[in-house]
């Protein structure tokens, strides 16, 4: 499954496998007589059709939600694509449970929509089926102290980002993260694919925020990530606690009050959640500035 975002010979695999790639041991794959390390890797074609260059998707499950959701990428805007070929990878996602569709294919749980709780609602569901033949929620681990189904989210860069100041005026991560420059005349935009920050002049910044100078956007963005990872710290603290008040209250043997079940029920159901919300900033590779 990983092989998802590693290499455009994935395609390859998934058209001589079908659905059984998904669940097949990444080491499988990992030979010289399967993948060139060099040639193979991350490169154009993840991005660009081979032969116009033109963008394209080349993610099963970014084309799996183009599906559901009713999209049709040739109708898309080019700003659009400059959003989704990066959406391909830096996004959270999930790997189907056998019982719901072809065990272990990578899954984008944008159902209802990107914000942390859109996730938390769709991770209700997804799970193994229960007795009644309906999917219950979906974990990805047992915590081991509250013994709680938790979900790990991974990096949610451009689920964050939908929400954000810059995206919602329309910036692409592409104006960013590889902003526009000139080589020999031409218009390009910059294959360095990395932060703004790494530019001394913030260059890609300093295309709209035209009246700043570079030290000046500078301290705003690091302003932004130390108040995002301070409290960063203080959610996990407190995450810490919940997880051992609900082992101490599992194994609780005194005289237990008529509502117990029930309060248990919603305290595993808060901790579970405070902790997707905790790990949606965590996991999210701009310490908050998306």
């Amino acid at each position: 499954t990983c092989w998802n975002c590693k290499t455009p010979k994935m395609m390859e695999w998934v058209k001589q496998y079908g659905d059984a790639f998904w669940s097949k041991d990444v080491n499988e794959f990992r030979g010289k007589d399967k993948i060139d390390g060099k040639d193979e890797t991350i490169g154009c074609a993840n991005c660009h059709d081979p032969v116009t260059m033109e963008l394209r998707p080349y993610s099963e499950p970014l084309k799996d939600w183009l599906k559901r959701s009713g999209q049709d990428w040739a109708k898309l805007s080019r700003n659009q694509k400059r959003s989704l070929v990066c959406a391909q990878c830096h996004v959270e996602y999930y790997f189907t449970h056998k019982d719901n569709g072809p065990a272990a294919k990578p899954v984008f749980p944008w159902d209802n929509g990107f914000n942390p709780e859109d996730i938390y609602q769709y991770y209700k569901g997804h799970g193994p089926k229960g007795a009644d033949g309906k999917p219950g929620p979906f974990s990805d681990w047992t915590h081991a102290a509250s013994k709680v189904g938790m979900i790990k989210i991974q990096h949610p860069e451009f689920e964050m980002f939908q929400d954000s100041t810059h995206g919602a005026a329309g910036v692409a991560c592409a104006d960013c993260h590889m902003p526009y420059m000139r080589d020999g005349g031409k218009k390009v935009s910059s294959h360095w694919m990395t932060s703004p920050l790494k530019d001394p002049e913030l260059r890609a910044c300093r295309q709209c925020h035209t009246d700043k100078t570079a030290d000046y956007l500078r301290s705003r963005v690091e302003y932004t990530q130390k108040k995002s990872f301070d409290q960063l710290l203080k959610a996990q603290e407190i995450s810490v606690k919940a997880h051992e008040a609900i082992r101490l209250a599992n194994g609780y043997e005194g005289k237990r009050s008529p509502e117990y079940d029930a309060l248990m029920t919603e305290a595993r159901d808060m901790v579970r959640k405070g902790q997707l919300f905790w790990d949606y900033v965590s996991a999210e590779n701009s310490v908050g500035f998306h």
